[in-house]
């Protein structure tokens, strides 16, 4: 607060020496009481300053300037009504003063936040000669956003909130929800009596569980809140004040869950956390990227949005700012990366909006982001919006809306919409894949490495591992790409599987794998091997899944393999038996090549003769050719 009056206090004597030789009275009582509350203010005798310019309107009720001063007392003690009414006496007053500009401008600013954008753009033109050089990129937004809105509410979003039910909502504020990729567990930051716990809750027998606290060693006496959790639901990040031993205010923290139990958190370091206020963590469904908002040094507005990845030895980078085209010179907070990894959901109320804090998007295309589209109405409104979560299959959103109660306390609930189809065009949808892993020959739960590769570009793009306990993995596939999965332990044939979203939409799937434990007579069939219809030679992106069996191999010298190729009926049959071989010896022959034994590689096409499926459809034929590795 005294900040507050000293930035209101100079801001009014400069404006009053600037305009006392042109005031709008010539009343010398009026005068009179209208410097005695400059005095007061000088002096911090607000109380005067308030009696003395009530005072100088009742001697002049023409006197624009009182009405200006009370506007600003009255809008720094956040009394908007009163504000917003002395303002419009200061323009009205006369036909031309000395504030009727400025007044315009901050009476527009406040019909602005209350969302009459038709009177804040009347207000904001008429105090257009005002504007200075320095607040022009701030005027011009304004208006903008008197626009923009205007336009929204011609054309609102169709949505309908629905509260979560009572079991979820019953603390004092809920908010900041997010969700794990198979939209099973709802995570999100409860406030009972001022003191800030994260909950979690289930979604069982369709119907949201009663919430518990996520666990002793990551809640404490202080503030937890605003978290993120990775696909999986086994990387957890989260915002820790004052609890436990940091850098600053507010750090960052993460734990990782096995079985069922959280790990002790532990801060992310120096890389992540700073001096200043780090919080509201978005974590990429692989959980090797992470954004952030800190007020550090280096910010290009107040609060921005900071990036960090783990390199190839599992440390996280320097934070890196997400640049000028993200962030403003205003405020930017919630970040949340969808399960796509390509779409950023945040709020700004630096991007042209309905005034205050607004929902935006933006697309990261190619290593940058695309200019920030704002979400619409009614999902922004003329009050502040603060984050959004959106369900990796881009079907559902979860966020807080503020309720009134009838103490007139806003109390934080957590509600669920369906996005209308104009959104959910706009978002690549996800799907998840989930299951456990399993040893096929003893059938106990195992762990193992999971590999996620492009097969568009050949680039490795996500790496998860499975529940060391529970054997249990969870990760999620984009539309529009084709992928081969790699499940990899030690000591285990790497089982290979290949899906192709290049031209659909995709559905969620429960896929459970067994791994063949590396013996005699183990066999697996390398579903990312191609070849062009009824030709042999090896199309480029079977050398992702060849160069993966040349390590096995090198791994496992001692052991000879048959590289076996198989057709479906389709054609001669002679014809077919020589296509399998010619395929088999085309995988030998690069295994070869990459400087395996030769007398270790055996070679051998079956046709038609070894089918896994009867050939009565196409999807059968299509699994039946194929290529298999038998260690022998």
């Amino acid at each position: 607060m005294r900040f507050l009056f000293l930035l209101f206090f100079f801001t009014t004597l400069s404006f009053s020496i600037k305009s006392q030789n042109v005031l709008s009275s010539t009343n010398k009582k009026a005068l009179e009481a209208y410097q005695n509350a400059l005095k007061a203010l000088q002096e911090r005798d607000l109380e005067t300053a308030y009696n003395e310019f009530e005072e100088a309107i009742e001697r002049d009720k023409l006197f624009a300037e009182p009405y200006f001063h009370l506007g600003k007392l009255y809008e720094q003690s956040r009394q908007f009504g009163n504000a917003i009414l002395n303002y419009e006496k200061a323009v009205n007053a006369q036909e031309k003063s000395s504030v009727t500009e400025i007044a315009s401008q901050q009476v527009g600013q406040l019909y602005l936040k209350k969302g009459d954008y038709q009177k804040a753009l009347v207000y904001l033109e008429k105090g257009q000669p005002a504007v200075t050089f320095s607040n022009q990129k701030r005027y011009l937004a304004r208006l903008e956003s008197c626009k923009f809105a205007l336009k929204s509410l011609e054309n609102p979003l169709k949505i309908t909130p629905i509260e979560l039910p009572k079991t979820v909502n019953r603390f004092d504020s809920q908010y900041f929800p997010v969700l794990s990729a198979d939209r099973e567990t709802l995570i999100f930051t409860g406030q009972q009596d001022k003191d800030e716990n994260l909950y979690q809750s289930v979604f069982k027998d369709s119907t949201w569980s009663v919430p518990v606290s996520i666990s002793d060693k990551i809640n404490t006496l202080e503030n937890e809140g605003t978290a993120s959790i990775s696909a999986d639901g086994r990387t957890l990040v989260f915002t820790s004040c004052g609890g436990r031993r940091g850098f600053g205010s507010c750090d960052l923290f993460i734990t990782y869950k096995e079985g069922n139990d959280w790990s002790s958190p532990q801060n992310l370091g120096s890389n992540i956390n700073s001096g200043e206020w780090e919080s509201q963590p978005s974590l990429s469904a692989d959980g090797r990227t992470l954004y952030f908002v800190s007020d550090r040094k280096g910010s290009i507005g107040k609060r921005d949005i900071w990036l960090s990845t783990l390199d190839s030895m599992n440390v996280w980078t320097k934070a890196q700012n997400l640049g000028n085209v993200i962030n403003t010179s205003e405020d930017e907070l919630s970040p949340f990366i969808h399960a796509n990894g390509k779409t950023l959901f945040f709020s700004s109320e630096g991007h042209i909006g309905m005034g205050g804090l607004d929902l935006f998007f933006a697309e990261n295309q190619q290593g940058k982001w695309s200019t920030p589209e704002n979400l619409g109405f009614p999902l922004n409104t003329h009050e502040d919006q603060v984050a959004l979560y959106i369900t990796s299959d881009s079907k559902k959103a979860y966020y807080s809306l503020e309720r009134s109660q009838d103490d007139k306390i806003r109390r934080a609930k957590i509600v669920e919409i369906t996005l209308p189809e104009s959104l959910q065009s706009k978002f690549k949808p996800t799907f998840f894949l989930k299951g456990i892993v399993t040893d096929a020959q003893t059938k106990q739960k195992i762990s193992a490495n999971i590999e996620l590769v492009s097969l568009k570009d050949k680039e490795k793009i996500g790496l998860f591992t499975a529940d060391n306990q529970t054997g249990s993995y969870t990760f999620v596939l984009t539309a529009g790409n084709e992928y081969a999965i790699f499940v990899n332990k030690k000591g285990y044939f790497f089982k290979s599987i290949n899906v192709d979203l290049s031209q659909q939409i995709g559905t969620d799937k429960i896929l459970n794998i067994s791994l063949e434990p590396i013996q005699k007579n183990a066999k697996e069939i390398l579903n990312n091997i191609f070849f062009d219809t009824g030709k042999w030679e090896l199309q480029p992106a079977s050398m992702i899944e060849l160069d993966k069996l040349t390590l096995l191999l090198n791994e496992n010298k001692g052991l000879p393999i048959e590289v076996s190729g198989h057709t479906d009926d389709v054609g001669k049959d002679a014809e077919n038996l020589i296509l399998s071989q010619k395929r088999a010896k085309s995988v030998r022959d690069y295994l070869v090549q990459k400087g395996i034994n030769p007398a270790m590689v055996k070679s051998e096409g079956y046709g038609k003769t070894k089918p896994l499926l009867p050939n009565t459809s196409a999807e059968n034929r299509k699994l039946n050719r194929r290529i298999e590795i038998k260690f022998l």
